[in-house]
């Protein structure tokens, strides 16, 4: 149990250090143009699809492996809302964050269409809800240890 407890936190922090860092990148880029903004949200999101999946599908059975060890005890329902969390996150990026992105990858970096702002915008309005249930699946599963 200490091993599962262990890499699902650590996964959990990894996961919500990557969504941190994608919001302070984004209002740190929103001064840029499109183009530049682009060329660097392109390779990252490339990266991201190769490796978020098999990262967020291991904290999820990680979380479930939790919830099964402790069942009918408080820990359990610190994992099954961390579960709940990421499941949330997940669900979000498939159904609205991957089709932006698959736009946004669409699109000529050095001369970006206009309508590219607007799914930039689209994008950047729910990558906070996404490093909200990120920060909390942390949390939550931080506190399973007490």
């Amino acid at each position: 149990m200490n091993l599962l407890w262990v890499v699902g936190t650590v996964l959990a922090g990894l996961n919500a250090g990557i969504l941190v860092a994608g919001l302070l990148e984004g209002f740190y880029l929103r001064g840029v143009g499109l183009s530049a903004y682009l060329q660097m949200h392109q390779p990252r999101d490339a990266l991201f699809r190769r490796m978020m999946p098999p990262l967020l599908l291991t904290l999820m059975v990680c979380c479930l492996g939790l919830v099964a060890l402790t069942f009918g005890t408080g820990r359990a329902w610190l994992a099954l809302i961390a579960f709940a969390l990421v499941l949330a996150d997940v669900l979000i990026t498939v159904r609205l964050m991957v089709p932006l992105n698959v736009q946004l990858g669409s699109y000529d970096a050095l001369k970006p269409l206009p309508e590219g702002e607007e799914v930039r915008r689209r994008w950047s309005t729910l990558h906070p809800l996404r490093t909200g249930l990120g920060g909390l699946a942390f949390v939550s599963l931080a506190m399973f240890s007490l």
